[in-house]
């Protein structure tokens, strides 16, 4: 008999009631302590899943599992292998304990008893109890015994794998045990949604930024159609695109280039965002030339030859970038324009404005703007073609005409003067017949080249009406300021030596006929253009290489300055103060000239 005290009193019970009660007293301490470790799993799985679920970066996602799943079960080697559906394969995300090369491991989502287990959802050990793998084929060939696994813990939804979470040993080189694996799968069960939850939500947040860099893209894409289509002269709109350009991606400055097709080479034609806008002024106007550059050669020559863009993050360390410590270069990202699989020219977009360098995406929305503006610029390229002269590269006589009746309404509409030139080179014929016709073109293209040097750029009109004739329109001009003009241009010719093609050199002169457009008359181009022609009739009749103005019917005639007849300039001095007596004081526009 056992002597039995409790709060009631002294009891006597056999060994047999002792035994029991004792027994009894352990099972339930032993149910007790479960209950509690269940409570607190439970606490803790809660927890753990608001936490799980409060969190929608992939990444970090994976770093709280392997926190957690560490803290509870002290295992040292762990990693989270995600399934990417796109690729097929299931690959490390993130791991802990191991070598970093790990993260590059991966194995196919082939169907097998491997993945059956991994749909199954369920832990299991992935090496037998010598240590070694029970899937030997896979785990070779994918070299997944790198990761050190005794357990894995699928990560799941129903029906579809996200993950797998590979447990190692602990410190003491012990695996998970069978009283941990419950709370570990009820973990893995929540990281799983949780996972799949913060995919799908990085899915939707690129989807939408995708669409929002679309519409961004259509945007500025139907901006830059609807402004290409309001420019007709091709260097207003190679200005346009490259300052759309610039502008899409923030960029510092940039340059666009177009290939020469005779010379084989890539010719800048307009830039934009330079310090000096003095130079870049004449850089675009044609005033000065800048480097030229071969296919091959160079970021832009690289581009010209493949026909793909080109990201350069440090020009220093670019051995295609040249003269870099010199440029001011520090980033540049070029793109070609591209017509018909044919290259024209190349986009070069410099120095982002803000921290960083250029990405896929300025890439993207550049080579976009590119493909549009290439289209604009073979089609100004084409009309360009059509309206100007092949070989002086001025106006022909038929789009020349078309711009002297759009300067005629104008002037008409707002009672503004005009001035229209006709000239001839003098002797012309001679030239062809003692040098050659090479002579005469190099003549013409000679000439063309002063005429548009001294007319103002996008105001005057010059064309080349036939043979060695030429137009010139010039708005809000009176006569006298015209005679000024033309007796420049007539001075600069006659002075001008012209180199030829065999090393001998030629001189030309030119007579000038200048008519005033009568504002106040119904007066037609053709009569402006008579008047003018007459007067070029008398200058050539006077002995050439001299100017004659021919001003408007009803003024005074008769005397030698007089404007009312046909008035020789050959005293260049006296006639213009003449003129200058007559007309007045010369506006501000004419004091350009």
């Amino acid at each position: 008999m056992i002597l039995w005290k409790d709060r009631l009193g002294e009891f006597q019970v056999s060994e047999e009631a002792y035994r029991r009660s004792q027994a009894e007293l352990d099972r339930l301490q032993e149910a007790n302590t479960l209950l509690d470790r269940q409570i607190f799993d439970l606490s803790a799985l809660l927890k753990a899943g608001e936490a799980l679920h409060n969190e929608l970066q992939v990444d970090a996602l994976c770093r709280l599992l392997v926190a957690m799943v560490g803290e509870r079960t002290q295992i040292e080697q762990m990693a989270v292998l995600l399934h990417d559906l796109d690729e097929g394969v299931v690959k490390v995300a993130y791991s802990e304990g191991l070598p970093a090369e790990v993260e590059q491991l991966s194995f196919p989502d082939a169907d097998g008893i491997l993945w059956r287990l991994l749909v199954a959802g369920d832990p299991f050990s992935v090496v037998d109890i010598r240590g070694e793998p029970r899937f030997p084929r896979i785990f070779g060939a994918n070299q997944l015994e790198r990761l050190r696994s005794q357990t894995w813990l699928p990560l799941v939804m129903p029906g579809e794998v996200i993950g797998v979470l590979s447990l190692g040993l602990d410190a003491a080189g012990r695996p998970v045990t069978d009283e941990q694996l419950p709370f570990l799968s009820s973990l893995a069960s929540q990281a799983g949604v949780a996972i799949n939850t913060a995919r799908l939500y990085q899915r939707i947040a690129v989807a939408r930024a995708r669409l929002d860099r679309s519409l961004h893209q259509l945007s500025l894409l139907f901006d830059v159609t609807r402004a290409l289509g309001a420019v007709s002269d091709l260097t207003g709109l190679l200005r346009l695109i490259l300052e759309r350009a610039i502008a899409a991606v923030g960029a510092e400055k940039g340059s666009l280039m177009l290939l020469d097709d005779r010379e084989e080479e890539l010719v800048v034609r307009v830039v934009f965002g330079l310090p000096d806008k003095a130079v870049e002024r004449r850089i675009n106007d044609g005033e000065l030339e800048c480097r030229r550059f071969r296919r091959g050669e160079g970021v832009a020559g690289w581009v010209l030859e493949t026909g793909k863009a080109l990201r350069v993050d440090n020009t220093d360390s670019e051995a295609n970038f040249t003269d870099a410590e010199n440029s001011h270069v520090q980033s540049i990202l070029c793109v070609p324009l591209t017509v018909d699989d044919e290259t024209i020219g190349v986009i070069n977009i410099t120095n982002r404005l803000e921290e960083g360098n250029f990405g896929a995406e300025d890439e993207e929305i550049l080579g976009a703007l590119a493909d549009q503006a290439a289209v604009a610029i073979a089609r100004a390229r084409l009309y360009e073609a059509a309206i100007t002269d092949g070989l002086t590269g001025l106006y022909v006589r038929r789009f020349a005409m078309h711009r002297l009746r759009e300067e005629l309404r104008r002037a008409r509409r707002y009672g503004n003067e005009l001035t229209v030139v006709m000239c001839d080179i003098d002797h012309f014929k001679q030239v062809n017949d003692n040098y050659g016709h090479p002579a005469g073109d190099a003549v013409l293209i000679k000439v063309a080249e002063i005429i548009s040097g001294q007319l103002r750029t996008e105001v005057d009109v010059a064309g080349r009406f036939g043979g060695e004739e030429f137009l010139l329109v010039l708005p809000e001009t009176r006569l006298s300021s015209g005679v000024v003009a033309a007796e420049r241009l007539r001075s600069v010719i006659e002075a001008t030596e012209i180199e030829l093609s065999d090393g001998r050199a030629v001189s030309v002169t030119m007579s000038f006929g200048l008519a005033q457009f009568d504002v106040k008359s119904g007066e037609q181009a053709d009569a402006v253009i008579a008047r003018a022609d007459a007067a070029l009739y008398e200058s050539k009749e006077s002995g050439r290489n001299r100017i004659t103005a021919h001003g408007l019917e009803g003024e005074a005639a008769g005397s030698d300055g007089d404007l009312g007849g046909f008035s020789q300039a050959g005293d260049t001095l006296r006639k213009l103060q003449t003129l200058n007596a007559l007309q007045g004081k010369k506006d501000s526009s004419e004091s350009e000239r």
